[in-house]
C-alpha cells in the first residue's frame, strides 16, 4: 500500500440503481500485534458515533449493531469495515490496516422508502452537511486513539458496549460476551451483516 498512516480518502456518490453513498477510509499502521490492533475498529465506531451525533439533529438515538453496524433511531445508516494486510499474522503488527466507513446518503432510487423500514439515510434524517461528518470523524478518531495509547482500552470499550443495540460486555480482546455466549471480534467482522455485496443493506 503506497498511502501511509493517517491518509484519509472519501467519496460521495449519487444513487441510481442503489442508494446514494458517503464513503470514507483512513489508513493505519499499528505498532501492536494484529490480535490487539483489530480493536481499532471499535475505537473507530466510537469516533463515528460521536461524529454523526455532532452533525445530527438533536436528541437522536445512535447505536451499534455488533460489531460495526451503525443504527440511527432504529434504522440502519451504514457501518464500518476493517481491511488488514493479507500477510498479517496474529502475533505481529500488520503492515497496514484500513478503517472504511459506508453511510447511506440518500434512498432516492426507492419508489416507496416506507417499504424498506430497516434503513434510513442522511438526507431523510436532515443532515445538512454530510461531508462535515468526515472532518469530525478524523478529529474524534485521533482523540480516542490518543486515549487508547495513554489510558488503555477499557474506557473506550465501555463507551462502545453502552451503545450496543443488544446489551453485552466486551472482553480484553474486544470479543462480545452476551448471555453467556462469546463471539470474537474477528468472527463478528467476518459476518458484517449490516451490508451485502453492494454496500449497506436497505
Amino acid at each position: 500500500m503506497e498511502e501511509g498512516a493517517g491518509t484519509l480518502v472519501w467519496h460521495e456518490s449519487a444513487g441510481r440503481d442503489g442508494p446514494g453513498r458517503l464513503d470514507f477510509a483512513v489508513v493505519l499502521e499499528p505498532e501492536m500485534p494484529t490480535r490487539a490492533a483489530r480493536k481499532a475498529v471499535l475505537v473507530g465506531m466510537v469516533a463515528l458515533r460521536e461524529a454523526v451525533a455532532a452533525q445530527a439533529p438533536p436528541e437522536r438515538d445512535i447505536r451499534f449493531s455488533w460489531p460495526t453496524g451503525l443504527m440511527f433511531d432504529g434504522g440502519r445508516l451504514g457501518g464500518m469495515r476493517l481491511a488488514v494486510a493479507p500477510d498479517a499474522r496474529e502475533d505481529t503488527p500488520p503492515d497496514w490496516m484500513v478503517l472504511g466507513v459506508e453511510l447511506i446518503a440518500d434512498r432516492d432510487h426507492l419508489e416507496d422508502a416506507g417499504l424498506s423500514p430497516g434503513s434510513v439515510s442522511l438526507k431523510e434524517e436532515a443532515f445538512t452537511d454530510p461531508p462535515a461528518i468526515i472532518e469530525s470523524f478524523a478529529a474524534h478518531l485521533m482523540l480516542y486513539f490518543d486515549r487508547w495509547t495513554h489510558g488503555g482500552f477499557e474506557d473506550i470499550g465501555q463507551r462502545y458496549a453502552a451503545r450496543l443495540t443488544e446489551p453485552a460486555t466486551l472482553g480484553d480482546a474486544g470479543e462480545r460476551v452476551r448471555d453467556g455466549e462469546v463471539e470474537s471480534l474477528q468472527d463478528g467482522l467476518a459476518r458484517a451483516d449490516w451490508r451485502d455485496e453492494r454496500g449497506p443493506r436497505l
